[in-house]
């Protein structure tokens, strides 16, 4: 019951983390790309959704793939189905949230030097009175580099969140699954693992003499340190971006 409860906050949370950015990222490429501005409508729709999708994807999990203890103490999704009924989806959400985020930043950086390249309208020498050619194009650039910027400024906190919550995901993401593949019994895993096997026979289970043969069958535990960090540090986002605020 207590690794049921603890997978389940895991997944539900980790479901949670991803959606609610994505629909940051979706909310910031509307309003700066599109001048779509977030009104009621979509407010009620992401609090909807952004609630239905992670229950949905807790209990696709729970019913169809499970959790137990797969690295020491900490309960997680099992392996059989895991790959497509979480990891998959929750990838593919992350990724499309990165992808407006880029799409964001390359779309700001397009108007920032199409106004720089407007600034100085080109003028005839034919004509003791300068016309300026290009000045329909110049206001228009003017006009929405300082929408951009203006949008920038207020919102460059929830972007730097976003960019870091997808990275945190898609690290520990990655490790996560190729530890869980790592960790299948197969006749490969087997021939690797059999000079530690031995190792603990000859001498009477005393692993810290059979390290040297442990290599190679585990992840490296600096990148292992660095995943549980990302995990504790995660909840932390949120909060960041309003500590941000203050700047």
């Amino acid at each position: 019951m207590t690794c049921a409860f603890s997978g389940a906050f895991l997944v539900f949370g980790g479901w949670a983390v991803v959606i609610w950015v994505f629909w940051r990222a979706l909310a910031l490429h509307l309003q700066i790309c599109w001048e779509v501005n977030a009104g009621n409508r979509f407010f009620w729709i992401t609090l909807v959704v952004g609630w239905l999708i992670p229950a949905t994807g807790l209990i696709l999990t729970l019913s169809l793939t499970g959790v137990s203890y797969r690295f020491g103490n900490v309960c997680h999704i099992n392996h059989q189905n895991g790959l497509e009924i979480f990891w998959g989806p929750m990838l593919t959400f992350a990724t499309l949230g990165l992808v407006l985020q880029f799409i964001t930043i390359g779309y700001c950086v397009n108007v920032y030097v199409r106004s720089l390249l407007d600034d100085k309208p080109t003028t005839e020498n034919s004509s003791s009175i300068p016309t300026y050619t290009g000045s329909t194009n110049t206001v228009s650039a003017r006009q929405a580099y300082k929408r951009v910027k203006k949008v920038v400024q207020l919102q460059w906190r929830g972007a730097m969140v976003v960019l870091l919550i997808i990275g945190e995901v898609a690290f520990f993401a990655i490790v996560f699954v190729s530890m869980d593949n790592s960790s299948q019994l197969n006749s490969d895993l087997i021939a690797r693992a059999t000079p530690w096997l031995t190792c603990l026979v000859l001498t009477g289970g005393k692993k810290d003499q059979c390290l040297p043969q442990a290599k190679g069958l585990v992840k490296p535990e600096g990148v292992v340190i660095a995943v549980l960090i990302c995990l504790g540090v995660c909840p932390l986002n949120p909060p960041l971006g309003n500590v941000l605020t203050l700047f």
